[in-house]
């Protein structure tokens, strides 16, 4: 896109030729129903509240986004494992 003076001259087409961060669940996702019976059994709990985080930076990782605090997510995957 940046290659393209001519056809970009104007900044407000190159953000528009950004990309947009968009999350679909799929509600018969074998992850998406036991998050969904988690929250049912107990709306406090914080490791549900962890995994779903952990849910979305994830996608946002496997999509080749950077995450805006890369430290909150290790944080969120090691009081995970120990």
């Amino acid at each position: 896109m940046k290659a393209q003076p001519e056809a970009l001259r104007d900044s407000s087409m190159l953000s528009y030729m950004a990309s947009k961060k968009a999350l679909e669940l799929n509600p018969s996702n074998a992850i998406v129903k036991e998050l969904k019976e988690k929250v049912k059994a107990d709306k406090a709990d914080k490791s549900v509240r962890d995994l779903t985080y952990l849910l979305f930076e994830t996608a946002l990782l496997t999509s080749g986004f950077a995450l805006d605090e890369p430290t909150s997510f290790a944080k969120r995957i090691h009081s995970m494992i120990v």
